[in-house]
């Protein structure tokens, strides 16, 4: 069959299809116990929080692959192809090969909805195919979550080392209305005989965190008492950061990433990495080698059109209040412009005035959008907060339309950033790069 018969049997199920329906595991714990549980074939590094998390993930997988092991590394969402949520040493599968993970599991998941009379979902199929891909092709993991953490379909893995990021506000319908709440399923991920590292600050989440992992016996490493940022400044193409883990410290590493946060999530992924072999010694070549292999599309990710006249473009997912601020912080501080056209689509179940309301401290003109591949905000309701807030807002009703028009309007001194959900800044990053 291969790469378009997968494509189109996860198009029928749909991307958004698991929001609406009851948290649960049993379908994919079906699934992969048909397929002799490759899930617990391999030492893996499990991810969880509500920003930072695909950073975090491909930063660890640089310093991972840096000590010469293979590591599978599995994100969500994608940008552009679902492929690029499987990838090894750095690349994201083949079509090839992704069609043939798939063929392989094809006759399994016939079995198992046979026996269920019921579907798997888009990511609990895409998280079976990673799993039954890692055990052939990997020496080790680095998981991402998908939502939450407890009844993620990711959480059937037997981590060695948990991560929870930082825990903020998304997902609210879902997830819970506050951040302890959200806590309490982020912190389903940290199992006995496992490390927890977190990168949260705030004490009543952290009390949370201690709680779960005091519950089942897991060590805790919790940052600027374990581990820690040392120096974090800007740099041409990134950051210069010195960090401090539980084992040493680091000096002088350079990060091809932008925004100071990108600090914080290096020196989670690199404690993440520490407490997952201690027996190893990180020598400075190894870290240094990892960092300088990582890239992260769609985060702060600096475009220059082949138009020398043409405003340079940023993008970023940022898509919920927590990393709107993180952007527009990170833009102030590391971007030179007069002023920014904001692209702006986010999706129907976010915070768009507590997203707006940071986008409003950076000031510029919005232009509203939305995704063509999931249910967004209605444009109207963009303009009309972006309005309240003092920022001047038109209406292009799709990406095709709106980064086009931006680049056009833009004047000497502007830049133009999109932003507000990974699927606005995946149709841009293909109009723009192909």
């Amino acid at each position: 069959m291969g790469f378009a018969e997968a494509q189109a049997h996860l198009d029928t199920l749909g991307i958004d299809a698991m929001k609406k329906m009851a948290p649960s595991t049993h379908r994919i714990e079906a699934l992969l116990e048909l397929l002799n549980h490759p899930e617990r074939s391999l030492p893996a590094l499990h991810i969880t929080g509500t920003n930072g998390k695909t950073s975090t993930a491909r930063i660890a997988a640089g310093v991972l692959d840096a000590t010469g092991l293979k590591v599978g590394t599995y994100t969500s969402p994608h940008l552009q192809s679902v492929t690029e949520r499987i990838s090894i040493g750095g690349d994201q599968l083949s079509e090839a090969e992704f069609g043939s993970v798939y063929d392989h599991i094809a006759p399994y998941l016939g079995v198992v909805e046979s026996e269920l009379e019921e579907r798997l979902t888009y990511f609990e199929l895409l998280t079976a195919m990673f799993f039954l891909w890692a055990a052939d092709a990997a020496d080790v993991m680095v998981v991402e979550v998908g939502l939450g953490g407890r009844w993620d379909a990711t959480n059937l893995v037997n981590s060695s080392v948990a991560v929870v990021t930082n825990v903020g506000l998304d997902h609210v319908s879902l997830l819970g209305g506050d951040r302890e709440t959200i806590a309490k399923e982020k912190v389903g991920i940290i199992k006995p005989d496992s490390v927890a590292v977190t990168g949260e600050l705030d004490p009543g989440v952290l009390a949370i965190i201690r709680e779960a992992a005091d519950g089942v016996g897991s060590p805790l490493s919790v940052i600027e008492r374990d581990f820690g940022v040392i120096e974090n400044n800007t740099a041409v193409g990134g950051r210069f950061l010195s960090l401090r883990t539980s084992a040493r410290e680091y000096g002088e590493l350079f990060l091809p990433l932008h925004g100071s946060h990108q600090g914080t999530n290096a020196v989670v992924a690199l404690e993440a990495v520490t407490r997952m072999f201690p027996e190893r010694t990180l020598e400075d070549g190894v870290v240094e080698e990892g960092f300088a292999s990582v890239t992260v599309a769609g985060r702060l990710e600096s475009i220059r059109p082949k138009d020398p006249h043409a405003p340079t473009v940023v993008l970023d997912v940022a898509h919920n209040p927590d990393g709107m601020s993180a952007l527009v912080s990170s833009l102030l501080g590391e971007f030179a412009f007069e002023g920014v056209v904001f692209v702006v689509g986010i999706l129907a179940d976010k915070d768009h005035i507590g997203m707006l309301t940071e986008l409003a401290r950076a000031g510029g003109r919005v232009v509203a959008t939305s995704a063509t591949s999931v249910r967004s905000i209605d444009p109207k309701e963009i303009r009309d907060a972006a309005e309240a807030l003092g920022l001047s807002c038109e209406i292009k009703e799709g990406v095709a339309d709106a980064v086009p028009h931006a680049l056009r309007s833009a004047t000497d001194g502007e830049i133009v950033c999109v932003t507000g959900s990974h699927y606005v800044v995946g149709e841009a990053r293909t109009l723009l790069l192909g």
